[in-house]
């Protein structure tokens, strides 16, 4: 019975033994599963968080791919020349348009000295630049810069800026930036010949109107001091007359350049007969030519021909060409003018044995204020302007210019092309009224006192009665009190301009019958036309050809001259 007890004593003992065991076990198992799910959760985030840093790293690595071949593209492809190059100058990298600057294929310039492809003289200032850019102080580091000339593939010179800047690295090396500025070293090269030239003709023009001035001034001299007789007095103003002619073309000249520069001119075409025209203007010069000792000789086409011209324009252009021959022939030379027919253009040329043209003046002879090369006394004289007239005038007629010279010493030739037409025909020329000499009543309405006055005293030689008025208002009073038969009217006059005094002459039934003559230095076609529509008759430029003017006086008094406003002199 006790073994029985003691039996079932032990058998419920190792019961409670077995079932804390197995408590005991399964509490390390909950614990164990749960560690371990805690130890595969941190490594499941441990994963994640790889992965992440993994994207991460796989989207920077492709922005720096693509910043790498934003860069390269930007350096290959940069319309600006670009250059890496050693602490020696051997050229480690090169863009597409460094190479085509320098006319080298790209392999082939990787490993060569930079300095290789400038002009000799610039090779020790790249030295000399480049040791500055590699010993730069770090903290006033900037971009430095110097022009240099390139002798590329083809030994064409090319004008270059380089900039460089300092790369740092374990083996420091220079990016260069080389820029073709040909074109702006060209342009600066052209605006400093113009600014030259305009100098020069400044110098040109003081020396050109001082000369016929200093003539003029002793002149004057003479005649102020009197005692001299009429025959004495002959000489002097002759010298004035010829002087003031000379700068009266001068100041044409300009004029006549700005205009055509402006595209101002307005031609007055008609069709003429361009061998009488020639013939014309040679005996014209002729005697020019004979007092310089110089041989003009002329030849004509069997058949001259015809031209629809400016026949004033086309006489400037033919004496520019002569005067021009003249001024640089020496005495013994010749100067031939030759008019032909070639298929459906006349042309005309213009040879002479004189000085001739290097090529440096050839290449500009058609630009304004170019001459050939003149001693310190500019024994020539002129402003440089002539052949500048020449073609334009020319070029406005739809024609052609050419000079050519085989050099100094050879002489020159040059060609005028114009396009021929039909020979007009014939026209009816009416009969001129008889002038009469009667004296008139005339207003003059000039602001410059001088101008007035010496006019109103040539006019009184004449027997005319003359008044004189030094503004439009006042001109206008007089008229109406003096009742003029013809009234001379400066264009520019202060408050009132000539236009407007004779719109209020026109517009006033007493003074509808004065005949009305612009006086002005507006002398192109277009200021006499606005002459015109103002209500004048006549127009004359400035300075006034006296005898002109008297003639246009004589005309005043046929019946015609009426209904005469429309003509111009």
């Amino acid at each position: 019975m006790k073994k029985q007890q003691a039996a079932g004593a032990s058998a419920r003992l190792r019961e409670r033994v077995v079932a804390r065991i197995n408590a005991r076990q399964r509490r390390i198992l909950d614990e164990g599963g749960a560690i371990q799910q805690r130890l595969l959760h941190d490594l499941e985030v441990h994963q994640i968080e790889l992965e992440m840093q993994n994207e991460e790293l796989k989207l920077s690595r492709h922005e720096v791919e693509l910043e790498r071949r934003r860069y390269a593209d930007l350096f290959e492809f940069a319309p600006t020349g670009y250059l890496v190059l050693a602490a020696d100058q051997t050229i480690e990298e090169a863009n597409h348009a460094a190479a085509r600057l320098l006319g080298v294929a790209r392999a082939h310039l990787v490993g060569r000295r930079f300095s290789e492809y400038l002009l000799g003289p610039a090779r020790a200032g790249f030295d000399v630049f480049c040791a500055g850019v590699l010993t730069a102080d770090p903290e006033d580091r900037r971009n430095m810069s110097c022009d240099l000339i390139l002798l590329t593939g083809g030994n064409r010179k090319c004008d270059v800026r380089v900039t460089a800047v300092l790369r740092d690295g374990l083996r420091p090396s220079v990016l260069l930036s080389v820029e073709d500025v040909s074109l702006r070293k060209r342009a600066e090269r052209v605006l400093h010949d113009e600014s030259q030239r305009k100098d020069d003709f400044l110098a040109m023009l003081s020396h050109e109107l001082r000369n016929p001035l200093a003539p003029i001034r002793t002149s004057l001299f003479l005649l102020a001091r009197g005692g001299l007789d009429a025959e004495a007095a002959k000489r002097p103003l002759a010298v004035m007359g010829r002087q003031i002619g000379h700068l009266t073309r001068l100041v044409d000249d300009l004029v006549d350049v700005t205009r055509i520069a402006r595209g101002k001119i307005l031609l007055q075409r008609k069709v003429l007969d361009l061998g009488e025209l020639v013939r014309g203007t040679l005996d014209d010069y002729r005697p020019t030519f004979e007092s310089l000792g110089v041989e003009l000789a002329a030849s004509f086409a069997p058949e001259s021909p015809w031209v629809d011209a400016d026949p004033e324009r086309l006489v400037q252009v033919l004496g520019n060409l002569l005067g021009n021959a003249a001024k640089f022939t020496s005495r013994g030379g010749r100067v031939d003018v030759a008019l032909m027919r070639e298929a459906q253009d006349a042309v005309l040329s213009v040879r002479d044995t004189g000085e001739g043209m290097s090529p440096e003046t050839l290449a500009h002879v058609f630009e304004a204020f170019v001459q050939g090369p003149q001693a310190l006394d500019r024994a020539r004289g002129g402003l440089g302007l002539g052949l500048a007239m020449v073609k334009g005038f020319v070029e406005l007629h739809g024609g052609s210019v050419e000079a050519e010279s085989p050099g100094l010493a050879h002489g020159s030739t040059f060609w005028l092309r114009l396009e021929s037409v039909e020979p007009a025909r014939p026209e009816a020329t009416p009969a001129l009224p008889n002038p009469s000499a009667a004296p008139r009543r005339i207003l003059v309405i000039e602001d410059n006192v001088d101008a007035a006055e010496m006019l109103q005293e040539a006019l009184a030689l004449d027997g005319h009665e003359v008044r004189i008025a030094h503004d439009g208002s006042t001109g206008l009073a007089l008229a109406r009190d003096f009742r003029p038969e013809a009234v001379l009217c400066d264009i520019g006059l202060p408050q009132m301009n000539g236009y407007e005094v004779a719109h209020a002459i026109r517009r006033d039934a007493a003074l509808e019958g004065a005949y009305l003559i612009a006086l002005t230095g507006y002398a192109q076609p277009e200021d006499r036309k606005r002459a015109t529509d103002a209500g004048f008759n006549r127009h004359l430029a400035k300075p006034v050809d006296v005898e002109k003017l008297k003639k246009l006086l004589e005309e005043s008094h046929s019946a015609s001259w009426h209904g005469a406003a429309g003509r111009h002199s």
